[in-house]
């Protein structure tokens, strides 16, 4: 068994999905995906109050999903993943039923999995 603090094949990507994992973060980041924006025009997308939209932006910062530029008190974000996010978004967006499958049809597939495995 795999140490649990040892970093595993998909723990940054598990990580990104944590960080964005909040609605308000997707939120953000669908409005960034439009153009970059200054603080106080996302402020003006999404309803929270700005520190709490600083705590968010900072978090996506961290994540290395955007970035800013600052010009006096204006500070302008912009994606810097941008196919990343957008795809993510795209599938997030998308509609995905589900495809529940009887018993016997998935003990069936396993089996012929582990058939064509033996061979």
């Amino acid at each position: 068994m795999q140490d649990a603090k040892a970093d595993g094949p998909w723990d940054d990507q598990a990580r990104l999905l944590r960080v964005m994992a909040h609605p308000m973060r997707l939120m953000i980041l669908s409005a960034l995906c439009e153009r970059p924006q200054c603080v106080k025009d996302i402020n003006s997308l999404v309803p929270i109050m700005q520190p709490h939209l600083s705590q968010h932006m900072a978090a996506l910062r961290k994540a290395g999903l955007v970035d800013c530029h600052v010009c006096g008190a204006l500070r302008c974000y912009y994606i810097v993943r941008p196919t990343l996010v957008k795809e993510m978004l795209r599938l997030l967006g998308g509609d995905h039923p589900l495809q529940l499958q009887n018993r016997d049809s998935v003990m069936r597939a396993s089996r012929r999995s582990e058939e064509l495995e033996a061979q």
